[in-house]
């Protein structure tokens, strides 16, 4: 008996050093922002999911802070915005204290273990080397494809700075949790889009509309003896319009000698075209596009998307090699050889 009360008692000693050891789980998140003076206050701060842009919750500065609580039932990779403003970060919500110090030169989360390891991406970003960055990002994919910090390293180098094949594979072996997310399934459907409309594939047909309602498609305007620039812009597209001087010098230098400048009007209301067309002094055709089939069929993520297309129909230059200085030197590279 003496025995098996000294027994006793050590277990209830060690269970009672336990618990005291061991902080149960928070059940709950509070996330406070630091910000850098009183200028912020009485502004908005939104907190949103990444990518669907979901609204989780807002608050109002005060006292150079803002501050969010509630419960999340999963994590969920998400940034903090003073509104209207370029203050924001990066975070994972999850269940505990976070802070955002926005008096730091890189604002990173600190405070829960999801967000150590969306610090840890970062770090490893700053200081992998760019030929060992595929092998790194597998290794990565590999551990995380599953979780949320798989979508975390979605949008970090260790994604975008990959080709498309490598794009591509990363998402599709991603687990199913993460791959049956909407905006993965659109990702892999826009890369193996812009895969199949790269340099040294054929055009991709679509029509659209004339400026009075015509049905026009791209191959009215390709395959007939002239190289073609495609330009897909909007109204409200301030990178769209400062292109435009760039169009209109190679369309006033070229149009008689080689060359079809062509603006495919897209993202955009269509009311909105003609007078863009004036406010510009836009003088080459447009196809209007307001069912983002072009952007679809072409893998386009962003606008100005510029591409340039041979007489055969071959697409031979995209994006950055079309884009403001390029753009000129480019052209009579093809247009000028002998």
């Amino acid at each position: 008996m003496k025995l098996l009360n000294k027994l006793a008692a050590v277990a209830i000693v060690a269970t009672a050093l336990f618990t005291a050891c061991t902080e149960p789980a928070p059940i709950s998140y509070t996330l406070t922002g630091i910000l850098p003076d009183s200028s912020f206050n009485g502004q908005e701060v939104i907190l949103r999911e990444n990518y669907t842009r979901a609204i989780i919750a807002t608050d109002t500065v005060e006292g150079n802070k803002f501050v969010f609580e509630g419960v999340a039932d999963t994590a969920r990779y998400c940034y903090a915005q003073v509104k209207n403003t370029r203050t924001f970060a990066d975070l994972i919500l999850e269940n505990g204290n976070i802070t955002l110090d926005f008096n730091a030169e890189r604002v990173l989360p600190t405070g829960t273990g999801l967000n150590d390891i969306l610090r840890d991406i970062y770090a490893v970003c700053d200081t992998i080397e760019k030929e060992n960055m595929e092998a790194v990002s597998a290794e990565w994919f590999a551990k995380h494809g599953n979780d949320i910090i798989g979508i975390v390293l979605y949008g970090s180098p260790l994604f975008f700075t990959l080709d498309a094949d490598a794009q591509i594979a990363r998402l599709e072996g991603m687990g199913e949790i993460n791959k049956e997310k909407e905006f993965i399934k659109k990702e892999i459907s826009r890369l193996k889009a812009r895969k199949a409309t790269e340099v040294g594939q054929p055009f991709t047909d679509f029509e659209g509309k004339d400026a009075v309602g015509n049905t026009v498609k791209l191959s009215d305007y390709v395959g007939k003896g002239n190289y073609v620039l495609v330009d897909m812009w909007a109204s409200w597209c301030g990178p769209c319009k400062r292109e435009i001087p760039n169009l209109a010098e190679v369309h006033n230098l070229y149009k008689d000698k080689g060359l079809t400048v062509l603006g495919i009007f897209v993202w955009d209301d269509i009311k909105n075209l003609q007078p863009a067309i004036e406010e510009e002094k836009i003088t080459w055709a447009q196809i209007i596009d307001t069912e983002k089939v072009s952007t679809t069929l072409y893998g386009v993520s962003g606008i100005p998307s510029i591409m340039l297309i041979g007489p055969d129909g071959t697409i031979l230059e995209r994006d950055a090699a079309v884009r403001g200085e390029n753009m000129k030197p480019t052209i009579e590279k093809y247009l000028l050889k002998k």
